[in-house]
């Protein structure tokens, strides 16, 4: 199955906890932070404080995991769109110096910056930065937003392009088990397929010899799964019948009409009554149509309940 139609799948399936988890895994190998539970923020001190003192107030830091899935939830954010962030996410990681060392909310603000752009890149329509201020539920604030997207568009070098190489190379652990789910569909239908065709027909042959000897007749009896015919002439001998109703007394039923005695009509009614006698032909027949309304009522009292 080719990488295009696992793709097509992947981006219509709604995002899992397994994506979120390898987001937070990319996100945290970018560059190292400092640990902390808690960020500070620098107010503005009132007019009238003694000195101008700033206010410094901490706020509590959500795990990145936390984080994310939150952004997931409030923003309801396409599966494509959000998996997109891995692409600028190591784009950034190799511009990075290798000493690079972040804040305890740096990893938050690279991939929230990544999410933004990737939905402006990818979207005809996103979210503006003071909804996306919103959904961090106060952890950034609007300026902040506005910050971080241009200082990751600088460091990207406004080089925000994808294509699906890319997107297939980076999205392997994804894509892998959708086609391997594919191949497996394929084989069933293959084999179900060949099962069908294999079980639609049958056809038996009845040896010459069984026949009743005749100059000028012959016999072949040709049967499918559902429709089984023979026709009666005076070269050949076929018994017609459907699978749902079937008698050897219908023969009779439709022959034994009075008519001109012929040469035609004598090898005819010599054959019906050869198919009376008790002969390895008539046997048989008979045989075929008691195997075959078993079948059938088999297959009503399984369909019918009866």
């Amino acid at each position: 199955m080719s990488d295009s139609q696992a793709m097509q799948i992947f981006l219509n399936s709604p995002v899992t906890q397994d994506m979120i988890h390898h987001l937070v895994s990319v996100t945290l190998q970018i560059l190292p932070c400092e640990n902390s539970k808690t960020i500070t923020e620098t107010l503005p001190s009132p007019p009238n404080s003694p000195n101008n003192t700033p206010i410094i107030r901490s706020k509590p830091l959500p795990s990145l995991m936390t984080f994310i899935t939150k952004l997931v939830r409030y923003t309801n954010v396409y599966t494509g769109t959000l998996m997109s962030t891995i692409v600028y996410m190591n784009r950034l990681k190799e511009k990075l110096p290798k000493d690079a060392k972040g804040l305890p909310c740096t990893r938050h603000r690279i991939f929230l910056a990544c999410l933004i752009i990737a939905s402006k890149n990818l979207n005809d329509s996103s979210p503006k930065n003071k909804h996306w201020a919103k959904y961090t539920d106060g952890l950034f604030k609007r300026e902040d937003v506005n910050l971080m997207e241009r200082q990751l568009l600088m460091l990207l070098d406004w080089d925000v392009s994808i294509d699906n190489n890319q997107l297939i190379y980076l999205w392997k652990r994804f894509l892998d088990p959708i086609k391997n789910d594919l191949k497996k569909q394929s084989r069933i239908r293959n084999s179900l397929s060949k099962g069908m065709i294999a079980g639609s027909t049958q056809t038996i042959v009845i040896p010459n010899n069984s026949i009743p000897s005749s100059n000028s007749s012959s016999s072949l009896h040709s049967r499918n799964s559902s429709v089984s015919s023979s026709i009666y002439s005076s070269n050949s001998l076929i018994h017609s019948r459907s699978s749902s109703v079937s008698s050897l007394e219908s023969l009779n039923e439709e022959f034994v009409k009075p008519i001109k005695n012929t040469n035609t009509n004598i090898n005819m009614n010599k054959t019906l009554n050869s198919l009376n006698a008790n002969t390895p032909l008539s046997n048989y027949l008979k045989s075929v149509a008691m195997k075959e309304e078993r079948e059938l009522n088999d297959l009503i009292k399984q369909y019918c309940g009866y």
